[in-house]
């Protein structure tokens, strides 16, 4: 019998849906496009925009509508199954960025 993911895994951060682009950095500099389905405090789900083998351990640059200012996380790959990618944000020694708040890039409501 087949259990759903979050029934049997909670997650400490609530998911937001999300179309957003991005870029998965490699330790060779090597990038690749990617689109954000969701984003969460805690990690990330992308669909890839060429399939290809991820490392473990990557940086995203995601770009915030709000500035224009793309803010780099550092991740950890937790799963990937053809072009979708599930990872983890995790805090590197020069990394603080990991601990704040991803209010600031999703896309804000217009004003009322």
């Amino acid at each position: 019998m087949m259990t759903e993911p979050d029934a049997q895994f909670p997650r400490k951060f609530q998911r937001q849906r999300a179309l957003k682009g991005a870029r998965i950095v490699c330790e060779n500099q090597v990038t690749y496009d990617v689109t954000i389905r969701d984003l969460s405090g805690g990690g990330v789900k992308v669909k890839l925009n060429t399939p290809f083998v991820v490392p473990d351990r990557f940086d995203l640059l995601i770009l915030n509508p709000n500035s224009g200012v793309p803010e780099r996380r550092s991740c950890e790959k937790r799963w990937q199954r053809g072009d979708q990618l599930g990872a983890r944000f995790v805090a590197s020694s020069d990394d603080q960025a990991a601990t704040a708040p991803l209010t600031s890039l999703l896309r804000k409501p217009p004003p009322a």
